[in-house]
């Protein structure tokens, strides 16, 4: 009897020992799912002394086999344009400002992710006799095991977008100094006239007098 206990025990051990090992590991972490579009309307614009603001089209990402940029939740160029169209705000009668994009990139090296952003603003009066332009860059990095592309290249691209605002405002006051309105003279409110004191309220006539009594002492 207890050699067949013996043997019985022997051949439940490695699927005891396995189930032991099973329930110290960790359970796998769970993927994010919730990647809000990056929008910055809630930031003070950056009013521009141009009648308009336009976007340039042409740069294409990169698709190397480094390149993660495209597999992004939101998508990089489009995220930057969204930032000009937040941010950037014409408030003369004449001028143009061009907006473009001059890289977007996020590239691995084994565990390492290396992410750069740069755009370029062009500005020119009407006549082209007056021009400027400021650039902008802003770099991320990740070390370390990746187990979630999505949410790392996302956290990147918000980390990367956040810098990016401070730095194209210090550049644009840098280096357009002149093209930068801090308070604009057509937002300023007109000037409102004092209030009309209002008319005084019109005079009663009196009443009339009662009638005198006759003197009966004659």
């Amino acid at each position: 009897m207890s050699l067949r206990f013996s043997r019985r025990a022997a051949l439940l051990l490695p699927l005891l020992l396995a189930a032991c090992g099973d329930d110290d590991e960790a359970p796998a972490p769970v993927a994010r799912h919730d990647f809000p579009p990056l929008r910055y309307g809630y930031l003070p614009p950056i009013n521009l002394n141009v009648q308009r603001v336009e976007t340039a089209d042409g740069f294409v990402p990169g698709s190397g086999d480094n390149e993660l940029i495209g597999a992004s939740p939101v998508e990089p160029v489009e995220t930057l344009f969204a930032m000009a169209r937040d941010r950037l705000k014409p408030v003369a009668t004449s001028g143009i400002a061009t907006f473009r994009v001059l890289n977007a990139s996020i590239v691995r090296h084994r565990d390492e992710l290396n992410g750069q952003l740069a755009v370029r603003i062009d500005v020119r009066n009407d006549d082209g006799t007056d021009t400027g332009f400021a650039e902008a860059r802003v770099t991320a990095n990740h070390t370390g095991p990746v187990t979630d592309q999505r949410a790392v290249l996302y956290d990147m691209m918000k980390s990367m977008m956040d810098n990016m605002n401070v730095e194209l405002e210090y550049q644009l006051r840098n280096k357009l100094k002149s093209w930068v309105v801090d308070t604009p003279a057509d937002a300023a409110s007109p000037a409102t006239p004092p209030p009309t004191a209002p008319a005084p309220p019109p005079t009663m006539p009196l009443p009339p007098a009662p009638p005198l009594e006759p003197d009966l002492t004659n």
